[in-house]
C-alpha cells in the first residue's frame, strides 16, 4: 500500500496533477507512517509542493499531461524528445551533454543523478518560444563564469509562456545561471538553487530577467513569481536583476557570502520583495536608475540580518493576480525555520518517478550500518549494503568511460581531517565529481557514509555509538573515468558515546543548520554551537524530546513556524496540531518527524 500511494503522488507531481494529489493527501499521509521503514523512505525526499505564482495563469501550466511518457538514458532521445514535445520525459541518471532545446507541451522530470550540462559554447537548456513547459528534479552544470559573451546555463526566450521549473540546482552557467528574457511570460521558479563553484571566475551574475534598457517591447510581459529558492555561496549579483517585469520575490533565502547585491530593480521594474530571507550580504536590494524610472521595488515583510547596506525601497509594487500562502519572517526563530526548509529541500531532491524505494539524500545519515550504497541507475532497485566500511555512488548511463581526467573538489564546512566522539555527527563536507560518473569511498567509520548527490559526493553522518576510537582514513574514488582521481582524509574517533535515535525520527544533518545565540534579535554574525543528542518519541499527536538542552524549534514542510518550545528540565513537550511531515530543531541538528 506504502508503494502504490508513493507511486501515484509521483507520478500526479510530475504531471501537474495537483488537485488530485490534495484529495488523497491524507491517504498518502496515513500511507506514509504506517511502519518506521515507510516513514524514513518517505521522509528522505522533499515533499510535493503545489505550484504556484505566475505559472498558474493565463490558462494554468500542465506540461505533457495528456501525452505519453518516456524514459530516456541517452543524450540523443533527450534532445529529440525534448525538441519534438507533447510528452512527458524521464531522464535517468547520467550526464547529458547540451544544448537540449525544449518545445511545448512537454514536462521533463529528471531521476536524481541526472545532470543537463552546458558545453563550451551555448545553454544546457534552452526554452525558445516554448508553451506550455514543466522542468523538475534537474541538475544543470555549466562550464564556469567567465567575462566573455556567451550563453546562460538555462535559457527562457523569444515569448515562452507558461513555465514552471521546479527543484533544480544551476550552477556554473557561462553567462548566467537561468535568465528569462524577449518577452517570455508567466513563469515560476520555486524550490530552486543557484550558486557558482571554483570553476567560475568571474561574472558570477545569476539571473536576468529582461535583457535590455531599450527592449520596450518587454513591457506588459516578464511575469515572474520566484519563491523558495536559495542563492548559495558564489552568487554576486543579479538574485535577480528586473528591467520592464512585474517581478514577485517571495520567501527566498539570500545568504551567499559573495553578495555585493541581491535584487537589482531597473528601467519599469515593478517588484514585489516579500517576506524574504537576507543573512549575510551587503545589499539586499540595488536601485539602478542609470536606464530610466523604477516603476517599484518594494520591501514587505523581508528578515535582514547583518545586512551591511540597507535600502528602503520605492513606491508600491503590484497586488498579485494569484493568492499564495507565504511563511512569517517577521522573527528570526521564523526566518531561521524557512532557512532550515530552503536549505533542505530546494534543489533536485524530488523523489524518482515511479520509484518502490529513494536513494538516501545528502544530508542523511544512518547509524544502523557500517556502509550503504547510494544508487540511481535504476527506479527499481533499491539501497544495498557494500562491505564494510564502503559506500558507492553511480550516476552513470552508460558503461563506457569517461574520457580524460578526472578531479575532485573538496567544497563544505567540515573539514577532511576532524576528531569526533562515538555516538556523535561529522560536520558534513563534500567533492565535487568532474570528469567521472560517480564515487566511492573506504575506509570511513561505521556510520558515516558517502552519497552521490548529482555530481557532488557528500561525506555525512553520526558515528555508530559501538566504533572503536582511532584513526579513520578514508579514500574517495572517482569511478567510470579513464583516469580517476582520489582524496583522502583522516576521522578521529575518540571515547565512547551515544547518539540514540527514535524510530519515530531521523537525523537529517548535525553541521548545517547553526543555532542563534540566546538573543533571538541578534543581526550579528551566527556561530555554530554544538547540541547535545537527544531522543525523540512520538504518541498520537504528542512529541517528546528527552536530553534537551535548547529550545525546540518544530516546522512544518514549507518552512513555517509550528512551535518553539523551551525545554522542563531536560524534556520538552510538543503538541502537534495535525498529522503530517515535520521538521524539529535543537541546537544545531535538525531531524524529520512523522506523526499520524
Amino acid at each position: 500500500m506504502q508503494a502504490g500511494c508513493l507511486h501515484l503522488e509521483k507520478r500526479m507531481d510530475v504531471m501537474g496533477c495537483n488537485s488530485l494529489k490534495k484529495s488523497l493527501s491524507v491517504l498518502l499521509v496515513c500511507g506514509a507512517t504506517v511502519a518506521t521503514s515507510a516513514v524514513s523512505a518517505f521522509a528522505v525526499t522533499s515533499p510535493d509542493f503545489p505550484m504556484a505564482g505566475f505559472a498558474t495563469q493565463n490558462g494554468g501550466t500542465t506540461g505533457g499531461k495528456g501525452y505519453s511518457e518516456v524514459t530516456v538514458d541517452n543524450v540523443s532521445d533527450l534532445k529529440s524528445y525534448a525538441k519534438a514535445g507533447n510528452k512527458i520525459i524521464y531522464v535517468k541518471p547520467g550526464t547529458y551533454m547540451g544544448p537540449v532545446e525544449v518545445g511545448s507541451n512537454v514536462t521533463i522530470y529528471g531521476y536524481q543523478g541526472a545532470i543537463i550540462a552546458q558545453p563550451t559554447s551555448g545553454s544546457a537548456m534552452k526554452l525558445s518560444g516554448s508553451k506550455n513547459v514543466i522542468i523538475r528534479n534537474l541538475k544543470f552544470k555549466g562550464v564556469g563564469a567567465h567575462d566573455d559573451d556567451d550563453e546562460d546555463c538555462l535559457q527562457v526566450n523569444h515569448e515562452s509562456k507558461n513555465v514552471w521549473i521546479d527543484h533544480v540546482d544551476v550552477y556554473d552557467g557561462h553567462d548566467g545561471n537561468l535568465d528569462i528574457t524577449n518577452a517570455s511570460d508567466y513563469v515560476t521558479i520555486s524550490w530552486t538553487k543557484f550558486s557558482y563553484t571554483s570553476a567560475s571566475s568571474g561574472h558570477q551574475f545569476s539571473n536576468l530577467i529582461g535583457n535590455s534598457k531599450t527592449k520596450t517591447s518587454d513591457r506588459g510581459h516578464l511575469n515572474v513569481t520566484i519563491h523558495h529558492t536559495w542563492w548559495a555561496d558564489g552568487v554576486v549579483e543579479r538574485m535577480p536583476r528586473v528591467r520592464f517585469g512585474k517581478v514577485h520575490v517571495a520567501n527566498n533565502l539570500f545568504d551567499s557570502k559573495n553578495a555585493s547585491y541581491c535584487v537589482r530593480a531597473a528601467i519599469e521594474a515593478d517588484i514585489r520583495i516579500e517576506r524574504n530571507v537576507f543573512i549575510g550580504v551587503q545589499k539586499a536590494l540595488d536601485l539602478y536608475m542609470s536606464d530610466g524610472a523604477i516603476t517599484a521595488a518594494q520591501m514587505i515583510e523581508n528578515y535582514e540580518e547583518n545586512v551591511k547596506k540597507p535600502q528602503a525601497g520605492t513606491g508600491t509594487a503590484f497586488k498579485p493576480s494569484y493568492s499564495m500562502s507565504l511563511t512569517d519572517v517577521s522573527t528570526q526563530a521564523k526566518a531561521y525555520a524557512l532557512r532550515d526548509s530552503i536549505k533542505l529541500y530546494a534543489g533536485a531532491t524530488l523523489p524518482d518517478p515511479g520509484a518502490s524505494s529513494v536513494v538516501t539524500p545528502a544530508s542523511s545519515s544512518s547509524a544502523k550500518s557500517s556502509s550503504s550504497v547510494a544508487s540511481s541507475s535504476s527506479a527499481k532497485s533499491s539501497s544495498s549494503v557494500v562491505p564494510a566500511s564502503s559506500s558507492s555512488a553511480k550516476s552513470s548511463s552508460s558503461q563506457t568511460p569517461v574520457a580524460g581526467e578526472a578531479s575532485l573538489t573538496k567544497h563544505g564546512s567540515g573539514s577532511t581531517t576532524q576528531t569526533v566522539a562515538a555516538g556523535e555527527s561529522i560536520a558534513e563536507f563534500y567533492f565535487t565529481v568532474a570528469g567521472a560518473t560517480g564515487a566511492t569511498v573506504t575506509g570511513l567509520p561505521d556510520g558515516v557514509t558517502g552519497t552521490l548527490k548529482g555530481s557532488d559526493f557528500y561525506i555525512s553522518g553520526t558515528v555508530a555509538s559501538t566504533v572503536t576510537p582511532g584513526a579513520y582514513k578514508f579514500t574517495v574514488t572517482t569511478t567510470g573515468a579513464s583516469k580517476n582521481a582520489t582524496k583522502s582524509g583522516t576521522i578521529t574517533v575518540t571515547g565512547t558515546g551515544s547518539a540514540p535515535e527514535s524510530s519515530s525520527s531521523e537525523i537529517v544533518s548535525s553541521s548545517s543548520v547553526p543555532e542563534s545565540s540566546s538573543s533571538e534579535t541578534s543581526t550579528t554574525a551566527l556561530e555554530i554551537s554544538h547540541a547535545p543528542h537527544f531522543n525523540v518519541s512520538i504518541e498520537g499527536r504528542t512529541v517528546s524530546v528527552q536530553g534537551a538542552t535548547h529550545a525546540a524549534y518544530l516546522l512544518d514542510a514549507q518552512g513555517k513556524l509550528v512551535a518553539k518550545v523551551q525545554p522542563s528540565g531536560n524534556a520538552i513537550s510538543i503538541a502537534v496540531p495535525r498529522a503530517g511531515s515535520y521538521l524539529l530543531r535543537i541546537g544545531n541538528e535538525l531531524r524529520r518527524v512523522s506523526v499520524r
